[in-house]
C-alpha cells in the first residue's frame, strides 16, 4: 500500500496534465515536487529500520529515531499481530516489554533473536 500510495502521489498529477486540456505541466511538476517530502515519510521505514543486538542492548534504529532498551529493563518478549504504529516492517511482530513500555520490533529471524536475547539475559520470559 505504501509503495502504491507513493506511486500513485506522483503519477496523478502527470496523469492529470495528461488528461486535461488546460493543465500546467510546470503546475503537475510543482505538485509531486510538494509529494516528494511525504513520499520520503512513507517510504523512509523500508530503507532505516533495523535492529541491533549488543552484550548489554538493543538498538532499534527506524531512520527517524533511535531507541536504546537495556536488556536488563525487558520483563517479556511475546509474539503479536496488533497494528498500532511501530518501527516494524511486517504484522508478525514482536512485543517487548520494558520499565512498563512496549514496543513492536519484526526481526526476520524470531528464532534466532530469542536464542540470542535467552544467551544475554536468561531472566526475560519468552512467549512464543
Amino acid at each position: 500500500m505504501l509503495w502504491g500510495g507513493s506511486f500513485l502521489m506522483i503519477a496523478v498529477p502527470f496523469w492529470q496534465w495528461k488528461k486535461s486540456e488546460n493543465g500546467s505541466l510546470a503546475n503537475s511538476i510543482f505538485l509531486a515536487f510538494i509529494f516528494l517530502p511525504l513520499i520520503a515519510l512513507m517510504l523512509m521505514p523500508f530503507f532505516g529500520t533495523k535492529y541491533t543486538l549488543s552484550d548489554d542492548q538493543i538498538l532499534i534504529d527506524n531512520g527517524f529515531s533511535t531507541q536504546r532498551i537495556k536488556l536488563t529493563d525487558i520483563t517479556y518478549i511475546a509474539p503479536t499481530r496488533n497494528m498500532i504504529s511501530a518501527p516494524a516492517l511486517s504484522l508478525d511482530r514482536l512485543e517487548i516489554d520494558y520499565k512498563n513500555k512496549k514496543v513492536l520490533i519484526s526481526p526476520k529471524d524470531k528464532l534466532l533473536f530469542y536464542q540470542e536475547i535467552r544467551a544475554r539475559n536468561p531472566n526475560i520470559v519468552i512467549v512464543k
